[in-house]
């Protein structure tokens, strides 16, 4: 842009101006921009981006005022103040910058072209135009820059609701089997390459299907909402994913976890039941609502895979209702 203004700037300035010009836009203006450019380069320029873009410009805007009253002093030439106004719209919208920024970038833009002008009086009776033209110049900047940052902070909330409603389950907010599947992928890869311990968890709500057909669909909704309740309750690591892997049957995975600490976990998910004493009574089922746990515990190696690993927890679920339901099996190798 610098250097498209240069050549039609000089065909109007006098030669006279030509190197006080040349001056102002080689040795002060292009090292700016050069700066600018290099501090892309840094590891952290993304964290001050907004900072270094509105210090760069201003300097450049200013510069650009210097070179105005040289033109005036040393020429009586009224140099074009409307290059301002183009820097001042290419910041905002080309190079994005933030409105908080904008605010302040515009305003001592605005600030530095009343005092040249009133100290300078180069636009005679035009000033209070021109001064006008700048001020609105850079009201419809910040306009813009707020409707376009507004709206992108808008669409940014909508696909955040999106990828939610997408990753989640909706009765129980808990994630979703092909979330479940996806992150599971990359925790079992970080489980294998750090050779850190692993434990798949499957837990079954038991005789749920006697209690949704006795009490009806809708206390069923609300005993698998409990349920993800007291898996997220106990399960509340970063690292920890819980998930509804299918109607009342949900799916655990933790890492950097000892057996104990496993054993710790399904006698809470127990407990659990045990202290809400929800009435069930249906069917074959007893007095009250209960789960079943199956568990398998890991130190991982090269010769386990994710799809062994679960189906060793869901055999371990398979023996705990085996044994009366109502309890925990962890997978040992026979």
């Amino acid at each position: 842009m610098l250097v498209a203004f240069m050549f039609t700037d000089l065909a109007f300035l006098p030669e006279s101006l030509h190197m006080t010009y040349i001056e102002s836009r080689i040795t002060m203006q292009f090292p700016v921009c050069f700066l600018l450019l290099a501090a892309t380069f840094l590891p952290n320029f993304a964290k001050h981006y907004q900072a270094a873009l509105s210090a760069s410009m201003l300097s450049i805007i200013f510069i650009n005022y210097w070179l105005i009253i040289q033109c005036w002093e040393q020429a009586g030439v009224v140099f074009s103040y409307e290059g301002t106004v183009m820097y001042s719209l290419f910041s905002m919208f080309v190079f994005r910058m933030s409105f908080k920024f904008a605010m302040v970038f515009s305003a001592a833009t605005l600030l530095g072209f009343v005092v040249m002008v009133l100290m300078y009086p180069m636009y005679g009776d035009y000033t209070g135009i021109n001064v006008g033209f700048v001020l609105m110049s850079l009201f419809i900047g910040l306009l813009g820059t707020y409707r376009i940052e507004s709206g992108i902070r808008k669409l940014t909330q909508l696909n955040d609701k999106l990828t939610t409603l997408s990753e989640t389950d909706p009765l129980t907010s808990l994630l979703n089997r092909r979330t479940y599947e996806a992150r599971f992928s990359k925790q079992f890869k970080l489980a294998q390459r750090g050779q850190s311990t692993l434990c798949v968890f499957v837990i079954d709500l038991d005789y749920f299907k006697d209690f949704n057909d006795g009490y009806g669909h809708v206390r069923g909704d609300k005993i698998i909402q409990q349920q993800a309740s007291n898996l997220s309750a106990i399960f509340k690591r970063e690292t920890d994913i819980v998930a509804r892997y299918g109607g009342e049957e949900f799916i655990v995975v933790t890492t950097n976890v000892t057996e104990s600490q496993c054993h710790d976990f399904a006698n809470q998910l127990l407990a659990q039941w045990q202290q809400l004493a929800i009435p069930h009574g249906k069917g074959r089922a007893g007095s009250w609502v209960t789960c079943s746990i199956g568990f398998y515990w890991a130190q991982m190696n090269p010769r386990i895979t994710k799809e062994s690993i679960v189906k060793l927890a869901d055999q371990a679920l398979y023996e705990a209702k085996e044994k009366g339901r109502n309890c925990f099996v962890q997978y040992c190798e026979k």
